[in-house]
């Protein structure tokens, strides 16, 4: 559309013109250069806005001529989920990203653009670039302008949908608030830069303290609900995989966490002052790298969260290696004038420690950082590749175990000199934090790094509530950064509960017929719920010792994925979640179908056939895909007195998206097999066996799930609520005070 593109064109146009004269303003002095960035910034805005409604408006009209629309919406999607669609696509996250940057730009121009008119340049700067991205690539484009077969004029009946994965409440608010985080890393980086041309490096930390502060709460709560949204919503069990995606934002937050904690210090102590300035652009620049590896589609075989392959290349290459080098050039010629005072006076002191926790927090958020980038230089000396989930566990634990001391012992220390301050309620919270661990470990907590863990996370949750407690009873807006730690002492015993201790099981479930699980559940398949929207559920009956419920799992074939689209059923408890997954469905048939999971080197029986898995094969004679694996399998069976061995290896892979499996006949025999999953990091598969004979019963529909026991999964979520609840104290008693 003409009337877009010329929009995004005129605030293009006139974010040059602003960021221009911001400097004009800084150089010289003259009032008419920031009369004119002020008006400047006024078309911007006005054309950003007026953008954003128009492609909305397209969206409600079901334009479908407009590629975005076209791409993202149609005619079935509610006006909840048509809500979702402005940042479903590449354009309409950039136009997003410029909005809220709109917004922050109000709030300076009020506050600070007098005073400090580079900062507003830095903005704009961004803002400028964010708008010839758009030019580029923009949402306004028709539809024939896209695809080359498409006739000019060419009006389609429907348009292409929204992915299913995004069609989740969660999705109409998780987003925003991501980016609303995202964008406004750059005001750190603006007060940053503003300090190292003037010169200038006390004052910027108190002017940037309440961003710091609102980028880490965005960007915390954004990964929260994406954490959320994925242990509701994909079925796989968790809430948290080390996605290339999901590290691109919380990589961000680790460095405005570790940048608000050495705040602190430079305020108190005028301490770090080098380090914060470092950290005020690492932030943003972590931001801009994340939206090139996510944008540019070269984690596109590495993330289901990630964008396809885009010409967008050269544009983001380039605003990383800008913004990078522009900040590296003024931090090296910055560097020799910042003065460095004595850190501390003791090395036990307050300044310390919340030094150690910064730094483990800050090595947490390198090492995420490259191995998140791994696909690019593996890709430079052979095949991409990416690093395995264990990289960042093995990495994380020991950084977990530094943080957390350092937020228990930091609290009862003095700033400056080696002494503490509160040795009684040191002794308190040990004693308590002992008792619990004491307690958790007859309840089965018996591995040795959770036991370290659950012990040091209670540590921080009762020291901080002794100090929390005292501050809300005098000063309870200083309260906030101690309910904060208690958040994360929670969140880490829930994650420790629920992921080393979750127990699942891969079940069978003939239509009609109880099963019974390990944990002690019996559980009937009893048919499938047809919704209007096509999106089946599976309706489940489940048996416990106090009760039964149902349980709807959704489990449906997708034209827009071409595949089976799933979600689970979660039971939420206070002690535990139950949590029923679908894997496939089987209908029903006249033979006997049988389902076994094996780990390495066990043996099942089916009908007198012995069936041992011996190991994977990769890499090894693929046909069906390089990246294929295979199960080596031995079956025994028992022929005229002696027993005869057959090696088989059925295989699996993925292609287009899905799941492919070969089937197997083990010979002189009516049986075949064939692989329906596996997984390498626990070495177990799961063996789907058909054939023998024919069953005299009506045939029966059969749904394979999978039933987890997620552990005091509830602590998790009430310290994720603790610490957004902290950090929103935080910034809104820093916001008062900066006014």
């Amino acid at each position: 559309m003409i009337s877009g593109i010329f929009a995004i064109s005129i605030a293009f146009v006139a974010a040059s013109v602003s960021a221009a004269a911001f400097w004009l303003f800084y150089r010289d002095e003259d009032e008419r250069f920031l009369s004119l960035a002020h008006r400047s910034f006024a078309v911007m805005g006005a054309a950003i806005v007026f953008s954003v409604v128009l492609l909305y408006y397209h969206i409600f009209t079901n334009n479908f001529q407009l590629n975005y629309v076209y791409s993202y919406t149609s005619l079935q999607l509610s006006t909840y989920y048509l809500i979702s669609t402005f940042w479903a696509g590449q354009e309409g996250t950039f136009l997003l990203w410029l909005l809220f940057g709109t917004f922050f730009g109000m709030v300076l121009m009020k506050t600070t653009t007098r005073r400090e008119p580079l900062v507003m340049f830095f903005v704009m700067l961004v803002q400028a670039f964010l708008l010839l991205i758009l030019l580029k690539k923009s949402p306004f484009a028709m539809i024939w302008h896209t695809h080359a077969d498409v006739p000019v004029g060419f009006i389609p009946r429907d348009g292409a949908s929204l992915n299913p994965l995004l069609q989740n409440p969660w999705m109409i608010i998780h987003p925003p608030i991501m980016f609303v985080g995202y964008s406004s890393t750059v005001l750190a980086f603006a007060f940053a830069m503003n300090a190292m041309v003037k010169r200038k490096f006390d004052q910027w930390v108190i002017d940037a303290r309440p961003w710091v502060i609102f980028s880490t709460l965005f960007l915390g709560t954004g990964i929260i609900m994406g954490g959320y949204w994925s242990y509701v919503t994909l079925g796989w069990g968790g809430y948290w995989a080390w996605d290339p995606v999901e590290n691109a934002s919380f990589v961000p937050w680790l460095f405005m966490a570790v940048l608000l904690h050495g705040i602190i210090i430079q305020i108190r102590q005028n301490g770090l002052a080098k380090t914060n300035l470092f950290l005020g652009g690492l932030g943003f620049i972590s931001v801009l790298w994340g939206s090139f590896l996510t944008r540019s589609g070269v984690l596109a075989d590495f993330s289901v969260h990630s964008f396809a392959a885009s010409d967008l290349n050269l544009y983001l290459i380039t605003f990383v290696a800008l913004f990078s080098g522009m900040f590296l050039y003024y931090f090296v010629k910055s560097f020799k004038e910042i003065k460095s005072p004595k850190f501390a006076e003791g090395i036990f002191s307050r300044e310390t420690f919340i030094l150690i926790g910064m730094m483990s927090l800050l090595f947490t958020g390198i090492m995420v950082f490259i191995g998140t980038s791994s696909p690019i230089y593996t890709g430079l000396i052979g095949e991409p590749a990416n690093v395995s989930i264990n990289f960042y566990n093995t990495i994380s634990i020991p950084v977990a175990i530094f943080m957390l001391f350092s937020m228990a012992i930091a609290p009862v220390l003095i700033w400056k000199v080696s002494q503490l301050r509160e040795k009684r309620n040191l002794l308190i919270g040990a004693a308590i934090s002992l008792l619990i661990t004491v307690i958790g470990v007859t309840f089965g907590l018996n591995k040795p790094v959770s036991i370290i863990l659950v012990f040091l996370s209670s540590f921080v949750v009762i020291i901080n509530s002794i100090v929390a407690f005292r501050l809300i009873t005098t000063l309870p807006s200083k309260g906030g950064a101690y309910l904060s730690h208690i958040g994360i002492g929670f969140m880490i015993i829930g994650i420790i509960t629920s992921s080393m201790y979750n127990q699942s099981e891969k079940i069978t479930l003939p239509a009609g017929q109880f099963q019974s699980t390990k944990f002690g559940y019996d559980i009937q398949f009893v048919d499938f719920e047809q919704r209007a929207d096509g999106k089946d559920r599976a309706k489940l009956i489940v048996k416990r010792q106090d009760g039964s419920y149902e349980a709807d799992p959704q489990f449906y074939f997708s034209e827009y994925t071409q595949s089976y689209m799933l979600s689970p059923h979660v039971k939420v408890g206070i002690n535990k979640d139950i949590y029923i997954s679908p894997i496939s469905f089987i209908p029903g048939q006249t033979q006997h179908l049988h389902q076994l999971e094996l780990a390495k080197s066990e043996t099942k029986e089916v009908d007198g056939l012995n069936i041992t898995f011996n190991r994977f094969v990769v890499g090894e004679h693929m046909d069906q895909s390089p990246m294929a694996v295979k199960a080596d399998l031995t079956v025994t069976l028992s022929q005229e007195n002696y027993e005869k061995e057959i090696t088989v290896q059925p295989a699996i892979w993925m292609e287009n998206g899905k799941l492919q499996g070969s089937e197997v006949s083990i010979p002189d025999t009516p049986y075949k097999l064939h692989l329906e999953s596996i997984d390498a990091n626990e070495g177990r598969i799961l063996l789907v066996v058909e054939g023998g004979p024919e069953n005299e019963d009506e045939p029966k529909d059969v749904l394979s799930i999978e039933v987890s026991e997620k552990p005091l999964i509830s602590i998790l979520w009430f310290g994720c609520i603790v610490l957004i609840a902290g950090l929103t104290i935080s910034w809104v008693d820093r916001t008062r005070k900066k006014k």
